[in-house]
């Protein structure tokens, strides 16, 4: 049997646990009393349903600040009812109650979900998911940056063929062959598959001709996240109005922290659904840069100035003067198209990743040390718009002894990137 619960807030998402509107999916793997237990204590005003269908009519009639769904029973149906919700209520935290999952279900779990938890978890579990969603909430969808990303007059919105690769990796059905039929029906993707896939970014050994290999060498996941990176930049073409760097080389340099940090998720044997959220992460962690040069370019070459002279952080003087950075800026559009949670908390926290409430290795974790420990984009203001290595945070993560394989995994990875 299902059941679904949900929690509703005010406008300005609070960080406090309490007096939300919470929707219930229950199932088995949900525990009544522990729920109960957290509603009392928070005031939540809990509704329940006992099916995906009706937590949908629910969704549509009233606004949910927290849906927590049991996936036990039906994962197939229930994982399909939450990208539904996704599209109906896009701000509403997303957590998920299961017993053990297979890889492939808690790879797809992983991208629509903000937190998963385990069946009969404790109050404490649920309201420190809740706590932890909701601080992550409330810091990208602050009044300042909803503003700031409401006055740049064109906002990309995601090309049909990501959308449609994201409706496929979500299936269990769709082959390879299925897969290259989609890229198909986009000609300028189908050259630019193949151009990535025989580029010396992913040395492969010989050369590949066909878009149903390249999505067996590459994957559906990869291919889509590249998808999403290139429309992404090319949405911002840069132009005669900015010359501190190169838009290109910010693209150059994503692809490579992308990789690297996908090579450090397997170096702590993280499993691929963390690897490919890394990767991702990685590809748009510095896209707000894009974002905010294209805006303003006289302001934002001002900012980078002022933050070599005061020998300050760029996120800290973007902050200062723009009111947003843009690792805020990021994080915030990536929100507006529904991407994976833990990569847009990986964007958001690249910088200051010890701001992040988890406290395990997260997809922030390998972006956050690779973005670190590669150099910086060269640009006219000798500006460091890398990360500067957070080493409490690393130490925190018990992650200290792994440093010097990195360092050297980061040097064959800077001989890679332009002069």
């Amino acid at each position: 049997m299902f059941s679904v619960w949900g929690i509703s807030m005010d406008a300005k998402v609070k960080l406090s646990l309490h007096d939300k509107n919470i929707l219930v999916c229950r199932s088995a793997s949900l525990n009544d009393d522990e729920i109960n237990t957290v509603a009392d204590l928070n005031n939540w005003s809990v509704s329940r349903v006992d099916s995906s269908e009706q937590m949908l009519e629910r969704i549509q009639e009233h606004h949910f600040d927290i849906i927590i769904a049991g996936v036990s029973e039906n994962p197939e149906q229930m994982l399909s009812a939450l990208m539904m919700a996704i599209k109906s209520s896009p701000e509403s935290i997303r957590i998920v109650v299961s017993g053990n999952l297979s890889p492939s279900i808690a790879a797809r779990v992983s991208e629509v979900a903000h937190s998963s938890l385990p069946e009969n978890c404790s109050d404490v579990q649920l309201s420190l998911a809740v706590e932890k969603a909701l601080k992550v909430a409330g810091l990208i969808q602050k009044p300042e940056i909803k503003d700031f990303i409401g006055r740049i007059e064109r906002l990309p919105s995601l090309p049909a063929i990501y959308e449609a690769l994201n409706t496929a990796l979500m299936s269990s059905q769709s082959s390879a062959r299925e897969i290259a039929q989609i890229i198909e029906r986009d000609p300028v993707m189908s050259a630019k598959v193949l151009q990535l896939v025989n580029s010396a970014f992913f040395g492969l050994e010989r050369q590949i001709y066909r878009l149903n290999e390249a999505v067996t060498i590459l994957g559906v996941r990869l291919i889509r996240d590249l998808t999403l990176a290139s429309h992404l930049f090319e949405a911002f073409p840069q132009n005669a109005a900015w010359t501190s760097f190169s838009f290109a080389e910010i693209h150059s340099r994503s692809m490579l922290v992308a990789r690297f940090a996908q090579d450090i998720c397997r170096s702590v044997k993280a499993d691929r659904h963390l690897q490919g959220q890394a990767f991702l992460a990685g590809l748009l962690h510095d896209f707000g840069m894009i974002v905010l040069a294209s805006h303003d370019p006289e302001e934002y070459r001002m900012v980078m100035s002022k933050a070599m002279e005061l020998s300050q952080p760029l996120y800290v003087v973007e902050k200062m003067n723009l009111g947003v950075s843009h690792a805020e800026a990021g994080a915030y559009m990536l929100g507006l198209w529904n991407l994976p949670p833990k990569v847009i908390e990986a964007v958001l926290f690249h910088h200051f990743p010890g701001s992040c409430p988890s406290s395990d290795f997260q997809p922030l974790t390998a972006v956050h040390i690779a973005d670190a420990l590669l150099p910086s984009v060269s640009n006219g203001m000798g500006c460091s718009v890398s990360s500067q290595l957070a080493l409490k945070y690393v130490e925190r993560l018990g992650l200290k002894n792994h440093l010097n394989q990195w360092e050297m995994m980061a040097n064959e990875y800077a001989g890679k990137l332009p002069n």
